[in-house]
């Protein structure tokens, strides 16, 4: 099979038509249709079924497809890594960050990251720590800046940025701001804002907030791979929403939150730096931990009187 008669499959698949798929890979309809049929000879099956309303793939074309998918993938990254290297970036870093470091960090770090080295390309996800480690065994990322997830990090090694502790935040204006102390059925009754509720092999937010003691959690919006909108809906309202203290207080001020003084403890968020085994000793560790922790520092740092 030709690498590049599964990727036209894929797009036939993707757009629901052969003239139109043609149209966009730039090739004649017959030479596509003889491209599927030599694909269809090697594969010993049908690809898709043809109607008035288009094509339609079956389990054989779905799972060619995927592979079709996954080698684009591939050569449009290969694609990108070129243009990189020809616009002198001879230096690749792809590192994999969660929707609050993102946010919140992520542009200064990139900053003190190109200063100290000009000819570095960074490649930035987001996703959910279960993903990024996945990426990295999958060598889809370099490293990847999460906590830490049951069974997942298993085979890769880390370095410790900073600890931190779940807490939960609301506006400054919510009702149970003023109190000194609020125990565990006080939240009982109020609107939760859930970030990363869906990630995989992690205990969700309102797992946690259960096992200290919450049984009742009316989560009226559940985020993946976004934080801005939970920092924006929190002041809007009479929302909670249990996140990262540490990491959560450089945010705090311009939003208007605060962090309420819960008597339960909801565990810890600690933030690590994972990499694979075969990266040990590389400099660019070094200096992408030196980059997250000084980050933190300075943003945390109390102004002086």
């Amino acid at each position: 099979m030709e690498a590049k008669h599964l990727m036209q499959l894929a797009i036939i698949l993707d757009c629901g038509s052969i003239s139109q798929a043609a149209g966009k890979l730039h090739i004649s309809q017959p030479t596509l249709t003889k491209n599927m049929q030599t694909l269809e000879m090697q594969a010993g099956g049908s690809l898709f079924t043809r109607s008035r309303h288009g094509v339609r793939q079956t389990a054989l074309g779905g799972m060619l497809a995927r592979e079709g998918r996954a080698i684009a993938t591939s050569v449009w990254a290969a694609e990108q890594s070129a243009t990189r290297f020809g616009l002198g970036m001879q230096t690749e870093l792809r590192i994999g960050v969660g929707p609050l470091v993102a946010s919140l960090l992520m542009h200064t770090v990139t900053e003190a990251l190109l200063r100290d080295y000009p000819s570095l390309s960074l490649l930035i996800q987001v996703d959910t720590p279960y993903r990024l480690f996945e990426k990295i065994n999958d060598d889809e990322l370099d490293i990847a800046v999460a906590p830490t997830v049951i069974s997942a990090s298993q085979e890769l090694d880390r370095i410790t940025l900073f600890e931190d502790r779940l807490a939960i935040f609301a506006s400054r204006h919510h009702p149970l701001a003023g109190k000194e102390r609020i125990e565990i059925d006080d939240l009982v009754g109020y609107p939760w804002v859930n970030i990363a509720t869906y990630a995989k092999f992690e205990e969700s937010p309102v797992e946690r907030l259960q096992k200290a003691g919450l049984k009742q959690v009316n989560t009226h919006i559940a985020l993946a791979g976004d934080a801005t909108i939970c920092l924006n809906i929190l002041p809007t309202g009479d929302y909670l929403s249990i996140m990262p203290e540490r990491l959560t207080n450089i945010a705090a001020p311009h939003y208007g939150l605060q962090s309420l003084p819960v008597a339960a403890d909801f565990g810890e968020r600690n933030m690590h730096l994972w990499y694979p085994p075969a990266l040990a000793g590389d400099a660019m560790l070094d200096a992408v931990a030196r980059a997250f922790m000084e980050t933190l520092e300075t943003a945390t740092a109390v102004p002086p009187a």
